[in-house]
């Protein structure tokens, strides 16, 4: 249990007290208790249209999300296996770079002198631009852009997973394609399919950036209101109200999806009766199904064999036509840094290092990388230092409530940041210390902390403990084991897990509207302001800089990897 007591003291100080912070303020109104705020909100038929659209476009999102990337997982983990891991390597690239800078290029993408719209009028399909930004449908493209990579990822997981046998044994029962995909593959792939819709789902309900950038001015989800209740009206109680309203609504809904979300394995051992029964259940039901239907099995075998011959280049073109929707804001954030235009445009009218040049002169923006670079790696640091601890505790001890644990230091990443930069607003402007180097280092451990321990947990689930026995047999003390052994083996896992706890800090926009004061400026503010009131390419810039360093940190590991290759058959 000791291992555990750094993280929950950090969670207690940094999440928990803020978000009691949150709600004691909704209770108060000029100093004392009260439920005007409430009142006041309830009575609103605002915030009732406010809420309607938040639900609405989170639920269509995560449908969106499901739709499109299904079909795209469901061609890696069968048609496309040789290529797998660079295509997954591809789909992560946008997940790990900036949101900001993700919606800033949909901004070039969609504008009015976008690429769409050019391309359109060039075509003679349209005469004058469409208004495919700042509105409903730029939010849409937004955020399903952003949130498609959540979708995907558990997806390809599940499906991986799935026992080839299992479909080999439907075929060889006289099972054709589709009822083998309808019976066995269907069924198997859900608790992916359930598990990113979760995710998909909890993150749109807290989504800011994304809509106040792509979306119409007047079209508020639940997280814009609460900005624009705390920046622009001052009403505190009344945006304490609604984050308690916002963490009401996104807890309960991350109760309802624990089970799908929390990645601890079970407590009892995997027996094969279990595991045949657990894998085989859907399958079995749907199958009952189909058969109960006179003729249905047969219509599906011949629509299954009509359809085979097309499914696979069109599952190929339809995936590389996804591949491209996710990548397509890199390459475009890529040509707008190097643009010399001086403004925002698409296609650039020429190429230059004017921006980057711009950039380098700018005082201001390097003053706030040079903060950003500093919290952020003290943070991470922080994050590594104390989260290893907990994953190892939750890894190998054997005590009731692990469950619970785990999802309360996952909390910070699933959970609205605008809530929890409100109620780190709230905790540090009374105790003097807003926009002090300390409260982003305290906030950026904080959400950086569940990004360590899902990954190292997935590492250790992976580990052979008898490694370290072994060293202990040899006479090996534990820091010495961990020393010689466990650090060395999971190497990679601890640098990933540094990278990600680095980059939640330094991409954080929400948590720093709050914390940001003149003496405290993150570069995610300043691209920010850049966006609202210049649109100027600089964050173009910051943006190829990251993404830069994104691929030198994937690259490197495949090249260590290769390297003793290519000395063997040197030597050879």
């Amino acid at each position: 249990m000791a291992l555990l007591l750094p993280a929950l003291l950090l969670l207690a100080l940094g999440f928990l007290a803020p978000l009691a912070t949150v709600a004691w303020t909704s209770l108060r109104r000029a100093g004392h208790f009260s439920l005007a705020a409430y009142a006041e909100i309830l009575a609103s038929p605002v915030f009732l249209d406010i809420l309607l659209r938040t639900l609405w476009m989170a639920v269509l999102v995560t449908a969106l999300c499901a739709a499109l990337g299904y079909p795209f997982a469901y061609c890696v983990a069968t048609r496309a296996r040789r290529h797998a891991g660079l295509i997954m390597a591809l789909v992560t690239v946008p997940y790990l770079t900036s949101i900001l800078i993700r919606s800033y290029a949909w901004v070039a993408i969609l504008g009015g002198g976008g690429l769409v719209n050019r391309t359109l009028m060039a075509l003679g399909l349209i005469e004058d631009p469409l208004q495919l930004v700042f509105n409903s449908f730029g939010s849409y493209v937004g955020m399903v852009h952003i949130l498609l990579p959540m979708m995907v990822l558990p997806l390809y997981a599940a499906m991986r997973r799935i026992d080839g046998a299992l479909l080999l044994a439907g075929r060889g029962l006289g099972g054709g394609p589709m009822p083998v995909f309808l019976t066995v593959f269907l069924p198997l792939s859900l608790p992916g399919l359930a598990a990113g819709a979760a995710l998909v789902f909890l993150s749109a309900l807290g989504f800011y950036i994304t809509p106040a950038l792509l979306g119409a001015p007047g079209d508020y989800m639940l997280a814009q209101a609460i900005e624009v209740r705390v920046a622009t009206l001052a009403e505190f109680d009344v945006a304490a109200g609604l984050s308690c309203i916002l963490l009401v609504l996104v807890g309960g809904f991350l109760m309802l999806f624990r089970r799908r979300i929390v990645s601890l394995a079970d407590d009892r051992a995997p027996t094969p009766a279990r595991v045949v029964g657990v894998a085989g259940l859907q399958p079995a039901r749907t199958a009952s199904a189909i058969g109960a239907v006179p003729g249905l099995r047969a219509a599906l075998n011949a629509m299954g064999d009509a359809v085979t011959p097309l499914a696979g280049p069109l599952l190929y073109l339809y995936g590389v036509a996804l591949l491209v929707f996710m990548l397509a804001p890199m390459l475009v954030v890529v040509l707008i840094a190097f643009s010399s235009a001086p403004y925002l445009t698409f296609p650039p009218p020429g190429y230059s290092w004017r921006w980057f040049m711009a950039l380098l002169d700018d005082a201001n923006w390097l003053e706030a990388a040079w903060f950003s670079l500093m919290v952020s790696t003290a943070a991470a640091v922080a994050a590594l230092a104390i989260g290893t601890p907990f994953a190892f505790g939750l890894a190998r001890g054997r005590f009731g409530g692990r469950r619970l644990l785990w999802l309360l230091a996952v909390s910070p990443m699933i959970l609205p940041h605008i809530v929890i930069g409100l109620g780190l607003f709230f905790t540090f402007v009374a105790l003097g210390l807003n926009g002090h180097p300390v409260s982003f280092w305290l906030a950026y451990t904080v959400i950086g902390l569940p990004y360590v321990v899902i990954i190292l947990l997935s590492a250790l689930g992976r580990f052979d403990i008898d490694l370290e026995r072994a060293a202990a047999n040899l006479g090996a003390a534990p820091m010495t084991a961990f020393r010689t052994v466990t650090l060395p083996l999971l190497a990679a896992s601890f640098v990933t897990a540094f990278l990600f706890a680095f980059l939640s800090g330094f991409d954080d926009l929400i948590i720093g509207l709050f914390l940001s004061s003149p003496r405290g400026t993150t570069l995610a503010i300043r691209m920010w302001e850049d966006i609202r009131l210049e649109i100027s390419p600089k964050t173009a810039v910051v943006g190829v800089v990251q993404l830069g360093v994104l691929l030198v940190a994937m690259t490197l590991p495949m090249l260590r990897t290769m390297l003793p290759r290519r000395r063997v058959r040197t030597d050879a």
